[in-house]
C-alpha cells in the first residue's frame, strides 16, 4: 500500500493521479477521465461555472441588503423568480446587477407579477429594484 488518499477520503487507498487505483472502472473498463472530450467538457462547464458564480454571490448580497434577509433566503428568493420565470439564474442574476448599477428607478411595479415570458430586467424590477408598492420579494 502507498498508504496515500483515495479522493473520497479513504485512508490507504491509493490516489488517482498514480494511475494505479481508479482508473479505470471497476471491472477494468476505462473510466470517465479517459475520454478527453468528456474532459474538454468538464473543463468548460467549470470554467463556466467559475466565471458566473461571482455574479449570482454579488446578486444574493445585493438581496440580501434590499431585503434584509440571510443568504440562504437571498439564494431562495432568486432561484425562485428564476424558476417561476424559466430564466436562467446568472441572467436574473446579471439584470439585477445592472440595475442597481445603473442607478435608475424604474416604474412602480404593476400589482401582478410579470407573466412567464418577461425577460430578466422586468423580473428584477418587479421583485427587487422598483420602489416598492407594498409588496414584498418571494419568501
Amino acid at each position: 500500500m502507498h498508504g496515500g488518499t483515495h479522493p473520497t477520503g479513504t485512508p490507504g487507498s491509493l490516489p488517482y493521479q498514480d494511475g494505479a487505483a481508479g482508473a479505470d472502472g471497476a471491472d477494468g473498463a476505462p473510466g470517465p477521465q479517459d475520454d478527453p472530450a468528456a474532459l474538454r467538457a468538464e473543463l468548460e462547464q467549470l470554467r463556466t461555472a467559475l466565471t458566473r458564480r461571482p455574479v449570482i454571490d454579488m446578486a444574493k448580497g445585493a438581496v440580501m441588503a434590499m431585503t434584509r434577509c440571510d443568504e440562504e433566503t437571498a439564494f431562495r428568493q432568486l432561484s425562485q423568480v428564476s424558476q417561476q420565470h424559466n430564466v436562467k439564474l446568472f441572467d436574473l442574476a446579471s439584470a439585477l446587477l445592472a440595475d442597481l448599477r445603473e442607478g435608475e428607478r424604474p416604474p412602480r411595479r404593476a400589482a401582478a407579477p410579470p407573466g412567464r415570458s418577461a425577460t430578466p430586467r422586468e423580473l428584477t424590477r418587479h421583485y427587487w429594484t422598483a420602489p416598492r408598492a407594498g409588496q414584498d420579494p418571494p419568501r
